[in-house]
């Protein structure tokens, strides 16, 4: 079976060439340019089909309508220009997708996911496996949602054996500012989107249980208090967009002082 590799961009002409090359194994790379204003097109020209879509201040799903018109395989592999891949792992996938009647719709691969710099099983972002291959046919897009707008309309899911060793890797958020560039983009689509701002409280909570209870990440030292940091806050500031934009009256309490003043001081007597 054929392979469709799918990756959405915006400014990565740092690492874009190095994530392309381990990706040269796919029978295409359907890569879609948020029109980058680096060289980030250039650059991958010579190594993907290039497509462009409207780039916007807010995360906007709509990336895969593209990835289901222009992929062609019957398998879509999906990543970013944080990730790169072990050729191990690249041959193991050739070989699942490969075998006839194979009865998975879903292959969840062994993933290291990095932050700043640091990857361990008591980071709040630790996960051993994570769904990056699919077939196309199962595809089902929730365009309210953000991190998890992709949905698979299937339950024949295979997970493949954990490794340290052969897996992909997901090299994201080199520094604090391109971290926080990225979630202001993630914020305010979330802000778009239907979820209650009740439900949203509740992931706050949730997150920092799973910082202080599920992986303990405070152990880690300085690290790990980083680490707690970065990822309650995430949730906390994804909270305070969505009250924003539901209940925010910022706007008109300012203007209205200022209204207010102004008249003070026009019918002020020197």
């Amino acid at each position: 079976m054929s392979i469709s590799a799918f990756i959405p961009v915006f400014n990565e002409e740092i690492r874009i060439e190095t994530t392309l090359k381990t990706f040269q194994w796919c029978d295409e790379i359907i890569l879609l340019d948020k029109q980058s204003t680096d060289r980030t097109r250039e650059i991958a020209e010579s190594y993907a089909k290039v497509f462009t879509m409207p780039n916007s201040s807010a995360y906007d799903s709509s990336e895969f309508d593209y990835m289901l018109t222009h992929c062609n395989s019957e398998w879509i592999l999906f990543f970013t220009a944080s990730d790169v891949i072990h050729p191990k792992l690249a041959l193991e996938i050739t070989r699942l997708t490969n075998i006839k009647d194979f009865a998975f719709d879903v292959i969840h691969v062994p993933y290291r996911r990095y932050v700043l710099g640091i990857e361990t099983k008591r980071s709040p972002w630790y996960s051993e496996n994570a769904p990056m291959v699919f077939r196309k046919s199962i595809i089902k897009i929730n365009k309210a949602e953000v991190h998890s707008a992709l949905h698979f309309d299937t339950k024949r899911h295979y997970k493949m054996k954990n490794s340290n060793d052969y897996c992909m890797y997901h090299l994201t958020h080199e520094t604090v500012d391109k971290m926080m560039d990225r979630h202001i983009r993630y914020w305010r689509g979330e802000a778009k989107g239907n979820i209650e701002i009740k439900r949203s409280f509740l992931h706050v909570l949730k997150a920092t249980w799973r910082v202080l209870v599920l992986r303990r990440t405070f152990l880690l030292g300085w690290n790990g208090v980083m680490l707690s940091f970065a990822y309650i806050s995430y949730f906390m500031l994804s909270f305070v967009y969505r009250w924003e934009r539901k209940y925010s009256e910022a706007d008109s309490t300012y203007e209205n002082i200022r209204r207010n003043i102004l008249s003070e001081w026009n019918t002020r007597k020197y």
